[in-house]
């Protein structure tokens, strides 16, 4: 799927278990959060109350405490107030801060209830008195305590510590009984306490337990209970013992089991994407990806909304260039593992090979050994599901199954990350230089059989990236319709003016392969009688005669090996080029970019002939299609050596002896004097090898 409509990736999972188990599971949160709204209107709150709401980071805590919210702002009675503690920086503004944000939400005649307009008002106005008190004063965490700040001018402070009618404990008492007479409660709910350090968690419990035993005020704490432990344990005290102190009653967020996860991962997937362009999405492995691979990675819904939110700047970063399905799922491997995630890029060559024989676990190299033991580690039992869904290559690593180098044309089609241009994508998010598009490949595999179709799509492609297109046509073309065969194979065979010759390396094929691979996999899609049509049909409407040549390599058998034609059909089509080549004028032999070969191979068994082969155009283009490079290479060196040969054998033959080859060149140069056959760089190359080897220097066997 590479348009934008939206992608319903959850409509891809099979069966409707994991939904209905999810159905399930938030149904049972919404009774706890119903039970939970009901324990703290009912529990006693004549001294003030603390509740804590627990569970690990990202279990839910967050959401439960704001549908506990929800369910208590719609009780007449009580008054829902939030605190965030990430407001406050030090502990001297804590408690002032506490006390202004309480009254100033109870004085908001928008969000009081009716019930608690009038009282909710006077105790606003009361505990913005008491917070100015405090004001001057400096809380004192290892004490629970109020005493002078420095800032505090020495009359205030007397004043407040109990000097005058309005001391500080007055105010205290008389904001304790007005609490004491309020027809309800205020709730207070303070979040994300396990978030800040170690010193800010000490400060607001001391401040919860000194301000604690208002009456009608209920504390509800969302925490993970080891990190709060953690945080207020010291010599004198455990962490523990402090919250049994302080905690009234305490809740436990359930974890959520992953299969209540699942609709919310693939629902919030589907929306993630829409609208985004985005590489294929294969209905065949997503519901193992996902399942296998993607859901166990997750137990929190923290975790989820992180994974949810990096989703569609990676999709967008890669395009239509990687597989969806391996964006997603390494995507999930990036947010939960980190660390696993960064060994990628170093381990590439390990994860992407085919390897052509069986290299079983004991044969692993050092390095290999290391990478699994580290992979494995950081993984923590994800491992196998990651390297058989995504590095398939990469299981023999495992002691598992081994791939031979026949799948990567078929994972670089796919465009999974299994084929290593695709992860090197995937990786550094740049093609390198001759690698077309994957909007190229689709656009060319989308008119397969459209003969018209075929020849405007590919003539918009650039030179420079018609090789690699054409190359990752081939697996699109294994399965193509036996009547989709003769329009695609012609559309392709135009474009061999367009795709350089030979060789460029010791192991690259030669150039005119970029075009032949497709059309001879094409060609085997067919046998018999519809091959023989076929590749005649073919030949025919091949207006180059290096072109039919190129064909009959493919098509025409050799000694000891079957053709995909009859050999019946092959020598007819070789006397066909035969007769072509002796009909063919200069001007038309002059446009001949492989003349030398083409020539032999319509002699046959024969003797080589060519009529007008003292033309000097056409001597150009023989002595041009005789240079040949070889390509050496020294043991245990990466280094290629590429020298220019001559085929003078061959030349001599076409022109019957030595003396004729010379007399043709001869009049050559003549022309190349007089400027009616202009000289090129390959021209120039080709006469300058022919001066050494007409001298009886050969170069060295190698």
């Amino acid at each position: 799927m590479t348009d934008n409509a939206p992608i319903d990736v959850g409509s891809l999972l099979n069966g409707d278990d994991p939904i209905d188990d999810a159905s399930q599971d938030l149904l049972q949160r919404t009774e706890l959060v119903d039970a939970f709204a009901v324990e703290i209107r009912r529990t006693s709150a004549k001294n003030g109350a603390v509740v804590a709401l627990t569970g690990k980071w990202g279990s839910g805590k967050t959401s439960l405490a704001n549908l506990t919210c929800g369910a208590l702002d719609r009780v007449h009675d009580v008054q829902v107030v939030e605190f965030n503690p990430w407001f406050f920086s030090g502990t001297d503004q804590l408690m002032r801060f506490f006390f202004d944000e309480l009254a100033g939400q109870l004085r908001d005649g928008r969000r009081l209830k009716d019930k608690l307009k009038g009282a909710g008002r006077t105790v606003a106005e009361r505990l913005g008195k008491y917070s100015a008190a405090l004001s001057p004063l400096k809380f004192v965490p290892g004490a629970g305590v109020v005493l002078e700040g420095a800032s505090a001018v020495a009359a205030g402070t007397s004043k407040l510590l109990g000097e005058g009618p309005d001391t500080i404990h007055e105010q205290r008492a008389q904001l304790t009984e007005l609490l004491g007479k309020l027809p309800g409660r205020i709730v207070v709910f303070i979040d994300d306490i396990d978030r800040l350090s170690q010193q800010e968690i000490r400060d607001l419990f001391r401040l919860v337990r000194l301000t604690g035993s208002f009456p009608n005020i209920v504390y509800v704490l969302c925490f993970d209970r080891e990190v709060v432990e953690t945080a207020l344990t010291d010599e004198a005290v455990k962490g523990s013992a402090y919250l049994e102190k302080i905690v009234k009653m305490s809740v436990e967020v359930p974890p959520l089991p992953s299969q209540a996860l699942s609709p919310v991962i693939a629902e919030g997937l589907t929306q993630a994407l829409d609208g985004i362009q985005s590489g294929p999405l294969h209905a065949s492995r997503w519901p193992d990806v996902f399942v296998q691979l993607i859901l166990p990675m997750f137990s929190t819904i923290r975790d989820v909304k992180r994974y949810l939110a990096s989703v569609p700047l990676a999709v967008r970063s890669l395009g239509t260039e990687v597989n969806l399905v391996d964006v997603l799922a390494l995507e999930a491997l990036r947010v939960r593992f980190p660390a696993a995630h960064a060994m990628l890029p170093a381990a590439a060559d390990l994860l992407t090979p085919a390897k052509t024989r069986y290299q079983a676990g004991t044969d692993r190299t050092e390095r290999e050994r290391a990478f699994v033991e580290e992979f494995t580690g950081l993984l923590n039992g994800h491992a196998q599901p990651v390297i058989h869904l995504l590095f398939p290559a990469a299981e023999r690593l495992l002691g598992g199954q081994n791939y031979s180098s026949d799948w990567n044309q078929t994972w670089e089609r796919d465009r999974r990350v299994a084929c290593s241009t695709v992860l090197d994508f995937y990786l550094h998010r740049r093609l390198p230089a001759g690698r077309a598009p994957a909007e190229y490949v689709d656009q060319v595999a989308d008119c397969i059989g459209d003969e018209s179709a075929l020849d405007e799509v590919l003539g918009q492609v650039p030179d420079a990236l018609l090789d690699d297109t054409l190359k990752r046509l081939v697996p699109h073309c294994r399965d193509a319709p036996e009547g989709s065969v003769l329009p695609t194979a012609a559309a392709l065979m135009r474009q061999l003016p367009r795709v350089r010759l030979g060789s460029t390396g010791m192991y690259s094929p030669s150039g005119e392969w970029a075009v032949l691979s497709p059309v001879s996999v094409l060609l085997r899609n067919l046998s018999g009688d519809v091959a023989d049509h076929t590749v005649r049909s073919l030949f025919s409407g091949i207006p180059s005669l290096y072109g039919k040549v190129l064909l009959l390599d493919i098509a025409a058998g050799r000694p000891g090996k079957q053709g995909l034609i009859s050999d019946e059909s092959a020598r007819l089509l070789r006397q066909e080029l035969a007769s072509q080549l002796r009909t063919a004028g200069p001007e038309d032999l002059a446009d001949e970019r492989m003349l030398l070969r083409t020539v032999l191979v319509a002699a046959g068994d024969g003797p080589p002939v060519l009529e007008p082969a003292f033309d000097a155009r056409v001597v150009a283009r023989l002595l041009e299609s005789g240079v040949a490079p070889v390509h050496s290479q020294t043991m245990g060196s990466v280094a290629v050596r590429t020298e220019k040969q001559l085929r003078w054998d061959s030349l001599v033959s076409v022109y019957g002896g030595e003396a004729h080859l010379a007399e043709a060149v001869a009049l050559l140069q003549q022309c190349l004097q007089e400027g009616t056959v202009e000289l090129n760089e390959d021209l120039a190359a080709a006469l300058a090898l022919y001066e050494k080897y007409a001298t009886r220097w050969r170069p060295e066997e190698f």
